[in-house]
């Protein structure tokens, strides 16, 4: 059994048994159940170190519940030790405030303070939290900073501290407080703050210039708003004495706000850029950054108009004006106009970065029409020219693809060999070892092809070709002919060409796993976050580690802690990108290289019932479908798209209602948000996907992710020998990523909950 168990999708903590010797889990549960006979071995000293009493563990636990306040009450009066007392009160205490009962709160939250337990700083902010009067929060606050430097709720409660000078008409002392702050301007709630008691002092400047600081400096924070209707009224109130806002600092606004993919706040600023310096050099750099925003909102034929004409004077920018003219008219899939456009760009501006750009976008739309004769002719000088860039080893690559594609396996074979040893690190690495065995197959090179294809598995491990390797490694291996003979050193196919191991070496070795994830004892994990556990104050201990992390880096043991805790509340998408965090490449390693638990967190399995039921309704492959929901929202059920798409696995509400009556459409989109109905309908739907295209699950796939329309087109322009020739030459980067990325998981998921995979235990190097 698992260190953890599911029921309709939900965690259950089982009590403490980590079984891989986890040993962080370890020390979790060194507190979770401490002294579970009711009497402690340590004496109070002690205790303080390690966590609050067996007895105070079971009554903080079930203190959810109001019946049991009493009895915790009883403890805190009783107890003899003032650590435990104030742990006793403090739990009481906050349970209260959650429950409204507020003045309660703030008393028992008071008699914990009062102990100096070791959460005090915690007692005394959710006693200002709980308090209905300002004066009791002045009371609990005022000097919190000094007391408690180092506490995560230190900016908390200036916040809160500011608030109550403010609602009791002492804006100077608002202003005193904050301004000692020396990290105020970084935080644009606490400038905010200030800026409004400027306001309620009537130093109406400074409360402009503070004003100004939270829409200029932070442009995509929700304080930026508030801050803007206040410049509005204030510019009314001084007129001439308004701030003048430099050039400056609205371009800084502006590049913030692109920068955030608010695009159209962005071309608003640089509109109003355009309007008010009409005549300062940065002009054409703001068109350009206007036509960027219109192309991203999909007004593409409005960025055409809006750079008809030519940036004289300014080379650079002209030349950048005509590149992203190309990529304009690429998205048009107006080639005739791309293509005048860009050969200007090359008679005017040929040794210029943007020709080597809009180079790229030429061969994109192409290839986008599955024209890669075309497409070549434009990767070809872009990797020449620019060998060095990401669009340089991109276009070579495309161009080695292109060659494969066309039949010319002399040319493929050599791009194949090129691209490894110029760019050995390249994403492309493991296509390029699996295209090339295909190749050797060809040949019937068998041995050279096994070499290959057992190089990549054994170095790449989980992704899409380490597993298609191991596909035609399982074929060649069946194959009386392909077993002859040792496998050997793979060359290039042209005579007197240099060998392909050469560039093999030049391959870089994995990673090894992140330093301890295994290592963390009992004292390298913060102690407030033990006994915020130890109290079953599990949101409190969740925003303590969140807060730490954002504040200062922290060791692993600090992310390792959070990791396991969301993924005991259910949080699965949380846990599985912070578990991304502590191991990126984690798809390179053998189920023997990391602990069980990392794999848990990686590879979550909430609603296995669900999805094993409805693939069993709608034939589907369970594995695939848990991939899918992996891929699509992260186990995320509340996840919505900027498309809007909802749920699990990310359905459109007009996907959701068609067929519907009028009576029951209403609803549907919320209804998405529920795992069940969300599952139930995504199957059906890709069921239906793989029905339209003859079972091929990776077709299927690009469909559920970029529509039916766009593969039966690319499926139109040629035909493919194989899945993995069709998969390779999907044109959107995104889409191409996807499905390899869901076939890979479908494999490691299928290996997790069918199979006995091993795992690394802690103490125990991987191998």
């Amino acid at each position: 059994m698992d260190s953890w168990s599911l029921s309709n999708g939900k965690p259950i903590r089982q009590g403490c048994r980590p079984a891989s010797g986890f040993n962080l889990l370890i020390a979790f549960c060194l507190i979770r159940g401490l002294m579970a006979a009711g009497a402690s071995p340590h004496p109070p000293s002690e205790r303080a170190k390690l966590g609050p009493a067996a007895n105070l563990q079971d009554l903080a636990r079930r203190a959810a519940r109001e019946s049991v306040w009493p009895s915790l009450r009883r403890y805190a009066v009783s107890t003899k030790d003032s650590e435990e007392r104030g742990l006793a009160y403090f739990a009481l205490g906050y349970r209260e405030y959650g429950a409204g009962e507020t003045s309660r709160a703030s008393a028992d939250l008071a008699r914990a303070a009062a102990t100096g337990f070791s959460l005090a700083d915690f007692a005394l902010y959710y006693r200002a939290e709980a308090a209905q009067e300002p004066a009791l929060v002045v009371e609990a606050l005022q000097g919190f900073s000094t007391r408690y430097p180092e506490s995560t709720l230190r900016y908390d409660a200036l916040a809160l501290l500011a608030q109550a000078f403010l609602q009791t008409s002492q804006p100077e002392r608002a202003i005193e407080v904050l301004t000692a702050e020396p990290k105020v301007q970084q935080r644009p709630g606490l400038v905010l703050l200030l800026a409004k008691a400027y306001g309620q002092a009537q130093r109406l400047p400074e409360a402009a210039k503070a004003f100004g600081d939270v829409y200029h400096a932070f442009p995509a924070a929700p304080e930026a708003a508030v801050a803007g209707a206040a410049l509005k009224r204030l510019k009314a109130q001084l007129g001439a004495g308004f701030p003048a806002v430099t050039e400056e600092v609205q371009v800084h606004r502006a590049a913030r706000l692109l920068s955030a993919s608010r695009y159209r706040e962005a071309l608003e600023e640089f509109n109003a850029l355009i309007d008010s310096y009409p005549s300062s050099p940065s002009g054409s750099a703001w068109r350009l950054a206007r036509a960027r925003c219109l192309i991203r909102m999909k007004r593409v034929q409005d960025a055409v108009d809006a750079l008809s004409g030519s940036f004289a004077g300014n080379p650079q920018a002209d030349a950048e004006r005509l590149a992203t003219l190309v990529e304009a008219y690429s998205r048009l899939d107006n080639s005739a106009s791309m293509l005048i456009v860009l050969d200007q760009l090359r008679n005017v501006y040929p040794q210029s970065e943007s020709y080597r750009s809009a180079l790229f976008w030429a061969g994109a739309l192409f290839a986008d029409k599955g024209d890669w004769a075309t497409a070549v002719r434009y990767y070809q000088p872009l990797a020449e020219a620019a060998p060095t860039t990401d669009l340089g080893r991109e276009a070579n690559w495309r161009v080695a693809w292109a060659n494969y594609l066309q039949g010319d396996t002399e040319k493929a074979g050599l791009g194949f060999a090129e691209h490894l040893r110029h760019y050995p690190d390249s994403p492309h690495v493991p296509a390029a070892l699996y295209w090339f065995g295909r190749l050797a197959e060809e040949r019937g090179a068998t041995s050279e092809a096994r070499a290959l294809y057992e190089l990549l598995a054994k170095r790449f491990v989980d992704g899409y070709y380490p597993l298609q390797a191991n596909r035609r490694l399982k074929s060649l291996n069946g194959d009386p002919a392909g077993r002859a003979g040792p496998a050997h050193a793979p060359t290039t196919p042209e005579a007197g060409g240099p060998p392909l191991a050469e560039a093999l070496e030049k391959i870089p070795p994995r990673e090894p796993p992140r330093a301890g994830l295994c290592a963390a004892t009992p004292g390298e994990i913060p102690r407030p976050f033990l006994t915020l556990t130890a109290l079953s104050l599990d949101d409190l201990a969740e925003q303590y580690l969140k807060t730490l992390l954002s504040n200062r880096p922290s060791g692993t043991e600090v992310l390792l802690a959070l990791t396991n805790l969301q993924a005991e509340q259910g949080e699965y998408s949380d846990a599985l990108f912070n578990a991304k965090r502590l191991v990126p490449n984690y798809f390179e390693y053998q189920s023997s290289e990391l602990p069980r638990e990392m794999w848990q967190w990686l590879y979550p399995r909430a609603f296995w019932s669900v999805v094993q039921r409805q693939a069993r309704l709608n034939r589907l492959d369970p594995y695939l479908v848990m991939a899918l929901i992996r891929q699509e929202s992260a186990f995320n059920p509340k996840a919505t798209s900027v498309a809007n798409a909802r749920g699990l696995m990310q359905v459109l509400p007009k996907t959701a209602a068609k067929g519907l009556s009028r009576r029951r459409r209403r609803g549907v989109g919320q209804r998405l948000y529920d795992p069940a109905y969300n599952i139930r309908l995504a199957c059906r739907y890709f069921r239906q996907m793989l029905d339209a295209f003859n079972g091929n699950v990776e077709q299927a796939l690009a469909a559920y992710n970029a529509g039916d329309f766009r593969v039966k087109d690319w499926l139109s322009q040629r035909s493919f020998r194989d899945p993995p020739e069709f998969v390779e030459s999907i044109p959107f980067r995104e889409t191409r990523l996807y499905v390899e990325t869901v076939m890979r998981d479908e494999v490691v998921y299928r290996r997790l909950l069918s199979g006995s995979p091993r795992f690394m235990k802690c103490g125990q190097s991987a191998n």
